[in-house]
């Protein structure tokens, strides 16, 4: 069994040992955790992970010894489809939930009797985890005391830790997490009316006036070149707001490439280019570097070398982060762009490998709606996988109409809203503990207004995400992938957004 930090406990009935008769437990704790890490690195559903992980003990018991009794991946995988899966107790730390099978009366009871050594068939003592079954757990997932679940779990807390992260959102339906705003959405949208300079002290006085914002996102250099830090500091005291994060922003200098120029001086240049935005957010207490580079790829068939592109990306973070192990760097993929047609880092999958080689704590990931749009992925897909490995540092919300590399920085929510549901579940799920940032394009919109909508959009949404939770997301539809499931559901939730914020 295993008991998640949100207080919920997670009950895997052991799996049948092959042949029915135990050899030698030699080893079959070796094989439970195992099989457990690896499917935890494999990002699988902690309910998989214990699955696979008792099928790893239950086949290590069949033999003798200890490194001959380990199984293959394939014997695994077929005890896994016999056995069946996790159940789960939502939450074990208040008592009110119900009851183990065989008897208990509350978690914690429970717990402390899985916890009590028990006979074998064989005759010897075996521990809740070693992978032997035993009458009591067989007859109680037949007779089905507990909803079956598989409970969300964040991978790697580990990771979050090692960074610095904060704590969990929280389960409830409040979202507690920090918001800011595209700061170029007032410079754009400026308005004579708000009595304001139109610069960038201006502009953070324009996003103070913004109900529910309580970061800023600076570009650098080109918010920040030859403006005087403390008065930058001083304007945000004065709109109540904090530096949330620096995102870097390369110049037509940079045309053929910043991280992944050929001539070594530009590549070099880029690389202090970073460097300094790190220094700037340490000076302003923002906790992360965002890296979108505009040129960082190539147009052509036969222009680049592909190895060398990549090697040179990873040796440019691996400096960065060792530089400065205080703040988080992350990279802002994009698939293609008007300056690039082919990004070095195209796909969510090809940056998680990045991450994987740069190899550092203090490096993740920032995800871009419309960029995993334009990529042909589905965001809340790529927060799941990046999230469940400890690498999701910050999120970019939006929306568009998925034409083909387009990027149309519409309000979150406003085109793909059960998309955008999706994601704040899986937001949820994971456990983010970053910030969200809105990069939308006001045309037409006052850019104050079109703050707060997404403000409240992505506060209702992640209210109506928790109510998915509540009615059973997980056992009806997710557990099942039953389409028809997620549409009803969807259909119980619906009501118009501004009613979730009223709960």
């Amino acid at each position: 069994m295993l008991l998640d930090v949100a207080g919920r406990l997670s009950v895997q009935t052991a799996a049948e040992v092959p042949g029915g008769v135990v050899a030698d437990a030699t080893a079959a704790g070796d094989a439970y955790r195992a099989a457990f890490a690896l499917a935890v690195v494999e990002a699988r559903p902690v309910s998989e992970c214990l699955r696979f992980a008792s099928a790893a003990g239950a086949i290590a018991v069949s033999r003798v010894g200890a490194v001959p009794s380990l199984p293959r991946r394939r014997e695994c995988d077929e005890l896994c489809a016999r056995t069946p899966v996790a159940e789960a107790i939502p939450d074990v730390r208040g008592g009110a939930t119900a009851v183990m099978r065989g008897g208990a009366s509350d978690g914690s009871a429970a717990a402390a009797a899985a916890s009590q050594p028990r006979a074998s068939p064989a005759g010897g003592l075996r521990g809740a985890g070693d992978g032997q079954s035993d009458s009591r757990w067989a007859n109680g997932h037949a007779g089905g005391g507990v909803p079956s679940a598989a409970v969300a779990l964040p991978i790697l807390d580990s990771a979050r830790r090692a960074r610095g992260g904060q704590a969990p959102a929280g389960g409830g339906l409040q979202c507690t997490l920090g918001f800011a705003s595209r700061l170029n959405s007032m410079r754009d949208g400026w308005r004579a009316e708000w009595g304001l300079p139109n610069d960038v002290l201006g502009w953070v006085g324009a996003q103070g006036r913004v109900r529910g914002l309580s970061l800023v996102d600076f570009n650098y250099p080109q918010h920040l070149a030859g403006v005087d830090l403390a008065q930058v500091k001083q304007a945000l005291q004065t709109s109540n707001l904090r530096a949330g994060a620096i995102c870097m922003r390369y110049t037509k200098e940079h045309q053929r490439g910043g991280f992944t120029n050929p001539d070594p001086e530009l590549r070099r240049r880029a690389i202090q280019m970073a460097l300094d935005g790190c220094g700037v957010a340490r000076q302003l207490g923002a906790s992360e570097l965002v890296v979108w580079s505009a040129y960082d790829g190539y147009d052509y068939n036969m222009q680049a070398d592909y190895p060398v592109m990549w090697a040179r990306v990873v040796d440019a973070f691996r400096e960065i982060c060792d530089a400065f192990p205080d703040i988080k760097i992350s990279l802002e993929f994009k698939p293609t762009d008007e300056n690039t047609r082919f990004f070095a880092v195209p796909t969510t999958g090809a940056a998680l490998l990045l991450a994987h080689e740069v190899d550092r704590p203090n490096f993740g990931l920032t995800l871009d709606v419309g960029h995993c749009i334009m990529a042909g992925e589905n965001p809340a897909q790529s927060a799941a996988m990046v999230g469940a490995r400890g690498k999701l540092f910050g999120v970019q919300l939006n929306d568009g109409h998925s034409r083909l590399a387009a990027e149309d920085g519409l309000m979150f929510g406003s085109v793909h809203r059960s998309m955008a549901l999706e994601l704040m579940l899986w937001l949820r799920r994971t456990r983010f503990d970053g910030h969200l940032y809105f990069d939308t394009f006001p045309r037409n919109e006052d850019p104050i207004a079109e703050a707060e909508y997404n403000i409240r959009a992505a506060r209702a949404l992640w209210a109506r995400a928790g109510r998915l939770e509540a009615a059973g997301v997980q056992e009806r539809v997710l557990a099942r992938q039953d389409a028809l499931a997620a549409l009803e559901l969807l259909d119980e939730m619906e009501r118009p957004l501004r009613e979730e914020l009223e709960d």
